[in-house]
């Protein structure tokens, strides 16, 4: 069985957001994010306890990829913290935050118009 390829955000710039998309660094402008979402996850199946996690779908080439941060996660704080600042109309974790704790889910950023 072969391992799949691994994609995860690994750090923060001020252009954008550093990926590992299948063994090698890229960097996503913060103009590739389609959208950002919170949710609260189960933090395993034989637990009803939930964390809030943020789902980043950013264009990656020709491909759109989905990206999951936990709350525990260590870019969780700086990404929340840098967000409202580089894109437009993205309310600040005080905000989203009590619509997630009610709902369970926010939507914190989706890019209009689509990707040009």
């Amino acid at each position: 069985m072969t391992e799949e390829p691994q994609s995860e955000i690994v750090g923060i710039s001020d252009a954008g957001l550093v990926l590992q998309i299948d063994g090698r660094e890229e960097l996503a402008l913060w103009s590739a994010i389609s959208t950002v979402r919170a949710v609260l996850a189960l933090v395993d199946r034989t637990s009803d306890q939930r964390i809030p996690v943020l789902i980043v779908a950013i264009m990656a080439g020709a491909d759109e990829r989905v990206f999951v941060i936990g709350e525990s996660e260590p870019l969780w704080q700086p990404l929340v913290s840098t967000l409202p600042e580089v894109l437009p109309g993205t309310p600040t974790i005080e905000i989203w935050g009590a619509e997630l704790a009610a709902s369970g889910k926010a939507v914190l950023f989706e890019r209009s118009g689509g990707l040009q």
